[in-house]
């Protein structure tokens, strides 16, 4: 896309800068999305999925796909709430899939990465959102690999997996 700065007032031309940046960043973050959305359903076909973590984990995926828009579209309050959904999502005992050093490591990330969102919709911070959005995002893959890896890894005999309904906080 080409845009004639020449002819353009000054204060536009940054807008321009922003928009072409935002749809760049939405392209990436829809397809990190959807990356995240596979991790997902692979982990949701385990057997050793329970009803309850399925409940959370599709509340957080309509939570984190509502972010999405909300990032970019400038929603500070709807990214502010969705936010701070996932947050409160993090306490629900259903949350504690794996009692493992790992998995607290990779818990941490995530209400990190989703207290980092509040925040930045709270300063309304055009740069820090989307950036808290990707981390989110990612925290979401890592940990839903780690998850997948640890079963797959017990199924097979090589190690035990520590579950439990009382998580490593």
């Amino acid at each position: 896309m080409r845009f004639n700065h020449e002819r353009q007032p000054l204060e536009n031309r940054g807008r321009d800068r922003v928009h072409r940046r935002g749809l760049l960043l939405m392209q990436r973050l829809l397809w990190a999305g959807a990356v995240a959305v596979m991790a997902s359903l692979a982990v949701s076909n385990s057997s050793a999925q329970t009803t309850a973590l399925n409940r959370v984990m599709r509340q957080k995926l309509e939570q984190s796909q509502g972010m999405l828009a909300a990032v970019v579209m400038s929603n500070w309050a709807d990214l502010e709430r969705r936010s701070e959904a996932l947050v409160r999502i993090t306490n629900d005992p259903a949350w504690a899939v794996l009692n493992t050093p790992e998995y607290a490591k990779q818990s941490q990330a995530f209400l990190r990465a989703a207290q980092d969102l509040v925040d930045a919709a709270k300063r309304r911070d055009l740069d820090a959102a989307p950036a808290a959005y990707v981390s989110l995002t990612l925290s979401c893959v890592q940990c839903h690999r780690y998850v997948a890896r640890a079963r797959i890894a017990a199924d097979h005999g090589r190690g035990t997996v520590a579950t439990s309904a009382a998580a490593v906080r």
